[in-house]
């Protein structure tokens, strides 16, 4: 082989290492390397006998020409048609070999990519789970389901045809070199080589813009994503205002910013393609103007032209699929730095690192408290005192946005506090796992949420196996079962997603029907019964009261009259506990708690 073509060939060479470094460097840099470790320590050797498989596809591909280049010149001399038949048998066989080997490929790295995007999805439902609800105050569901549609699937992609593309530029382009080389003449492919510089000058360049302008797309999904669901969910509202025009504008917009991003990726597609493929194709051209005069002169016979040519053929595809594979690459590297984010969330809420052990709730205690959620500067509870003792029934009341619910939240461990600040059986809250805490409180938040399944598995909710006579008493405890009763499939009937069936008392009441099947030490019920009448509210909480002596109950409620029974009531205003006392002993200090009361008689006459 002649000097000039091993010194262009040496230049070719390193020219696609650098390539092939710089794209796993991407990978590497974009990716989650604890999740990638994991995820290449279970399936490597797939990789590798795919690419195996791959390799040896693409050496069989690189002898089809050889094999037609010598039949072609054979053609002259031949006498018999056996020998033609031999030439037959062995294309035949590079067919059948090629087949089986685009089947193993593909169950190899395909089937790899899948087991990516089942294994992703998986670690990412399952990190989302472990995070507190710092993390959900500040994304919505839409948006979440968009690292799960969007991203991950654009991963996948990247590990699943980009592997593919990867491997064939890097060798289908190398061996094709070494083979045009080495069947013809050496200027000639010295001359059709002159392109791939360029092709791969491109493909970096326009790389670069590629990233940046999915990473924009994805993020305007995001957006887009998180808007159509949150509208959905609130349909009901959105219909009763009679804003469908408003909505459908706002989508609109989002919609068209979605397009015009999605766009702005597909002119720099537009232009990359062509140019790329146009770069490639010349290698067509330039063979044409030199090997032409060559075939005339005899310096290259017929056959060898022609398999040159279908070298050249060859070599566009690998040539083109460093374009395509830096376009599956910048898009996939976009997507893997969004599901880092997600993967590098932590939770506020820190466990302890030895926790203590409570098998029941005695006491809980909350002394000097100041708090205020992670990531703000306002104060929601300034210098809270708060007990709570076994078996008691107490009641927290107070104006809007006072901290009643904040501290129900904090002192089931949803939200982080100081040490020193919150304990239960004297032990610090911050030495206990919330996994503990949440095992023993029963927690009623004010959004009364159902799951689309039958009122039965809604009221067990979690239990594998449940007893129907005990859900049918806490549904009589809640003071729902005449409701239940009526419904055409009694506690076989579907609730609808987000229990969309039943009406907004029905829903409160089968959430505290739950909420007691736990059987828990302790009930918080944060204002759980404003959809109810108050005839109906007073007489679920004297139920309850009556029914489960032992347990302690922490009711939040607007409604004072049904806390005439409690042992405590606690009146918080703008974070600070103005008063503490009992039903009684509240109406005769004349405070907030008494002119909240005495307002309430009036609008009930």
């Amino acid at each position: 082989m002649e000097p000039h073509f091993l010194g262009l060939h040496f230049f070719t060479m390193c020219g696609i290492i650098s390539f092939a470094k710089q794209t796993f460097l991407v990978i590497l840099n974009g990716s989650d390397m604890r999740m990638f470790r994991e995820f290449l320590k279970k399936r490597w050797h797939f990789y590798i006998f795919g690419i195996i498989s791959l390799i040896v596809i693409d050496m069989l591909q690189l002898f089809v020409p050889k094999v037609i280049a010598k039949a072609i010149n054979a053609l002259q001399t031949i006498k018999d048609v056996s020998e033609v038949r031999f030439f037959v048998l062995n294309i035949l066989a590079l067919a059948l070999g090629m087949l089986f080997g685009r089947f193993w490929w593909r169950y190899f790295i395909m089937g790899s990519a899948r087991y990516f995007d089942y294994y992703a999805k998986k670690n990412l439902f399952d990190k989302i789970l472990s995070l507190d609800m710092h993390f959900f105050d500040k994304h919505r569901s839409g948006d979440i389901m968009a690292y799960f549609t969007n991203d991950v699937s654009t991963v996948e992609r990247m590990l699943g045809i980009g592997v593919v593309q990867l491997t064939d530029a890097l060798f289908m382009s190398s061996m094709t070199i070494f083979f045009m080389a080495t069947s013809t003449n050496w200027r000639l492919t010295l001359t059709a080589l002159i392109p791939l510089p360029g092709i791969i000058l491109v493909s970096l360049v326009f790389g670069r813009l590629i990233f940046r302008r999915s990473r924009y797309t994805q993020d305007v999904y995001m957006e887009l994503s998180g808007y159509t669901e949150e509208t959905m969910d609130g349909i009901r509202i959105i219909k009763s205002f009679s804003i469908l025009p408003k909505i459908e504008e706002l989508f609109d917009k989002k919609a068209k910013e979605h397009f015009k991003a999605t766009m702005s990726l597909i002119r720099v597609w537009g232009i990359m393609w062509p140019l790329v493929h146009f770069i490639g194709t010349l290698a067509f051209f330039l063979a044409l103007i030199v090997g032409g005069p060559m075939v005339i002169k005899g310096t290259v016979t017929l056959g060898d032209y022609i398999a040159f040519n279908s070298y050249i053929g060859m070599l566009i595809w690998p040539l083109t699929a460093y374009g395509m594979v830096m376009n599956v690459i910048q898009q996939g590297r976009a997507s893997l730095q969004r599901l880092k984010e997600i993967s590098n969330a932590q939770p506020v809420v820190i466990e302890p690192e030895k926790p203590v052990k409570i098998n029941r709730i005695d006491d809980i205690s909350v002394k000097d408290l100041w708090f205020k959620y992670p990531g703000t500067d306002r104060y929601v509870l300034k210098g809270v005192d708060f007990e709570v003792k076994r078996g008691q029934f107490v009641g927290i009341v107070g104006t809007v946005g006072s901290g009643k619910s904040t501290l129900v939240k904090i002192i089931s461990k949803l939200y982080p506090v100081d040490r020193g600040k919150v304990f239960i059986n004297g032990v610090d809250i911050n030495d206990i796992h919330s996994y503990n805490i949440r095992e023993l409180i029963s927690y009623v938040p004010q959004e009364s949420f159902l799951f689309s399944e039958s009122v039965a598995k809604n009221v067990a909710f979690a239990m594998e196996k449940f007893d129907l006579e005990e859900v049918k008493e806490y549904v009589k405890l809640s003071a729902v079962e005449e409701d239940i009763e009526k419904f055409p499939d009694k506690y076989d009937t579907i609730v609808g997603q987000r229990g969309v069936m039943l009406s907004g008392g029905q829903r409160q009441r089968l959430t505290i029907a739950r909420a007691l099947m736990k059987k828990a030490d302790v009930y918080i019920f944060d204002d759980c019964l404003s959809a109810v009448d108050p005839e109906t509210e007073e007489e679920i909480i004297q139920t309850l009261r009556s029914k489960m002596k032992g347990s302690t109950m922490i009711i939040i409620t607007h409604r004072l009259k049904v806390l005439q029974s409690a042992d405590v009531i606690y009146v918080l205003d703008q974070g600070v506990v103005l008063e503490k006392g009992t039903h009684y002993e509240l109406l005769k200090n004349d405070g907030l708690y008494a002119r909240m009361y005495k307002k309430q008689l009036v609008i009930d006459e």
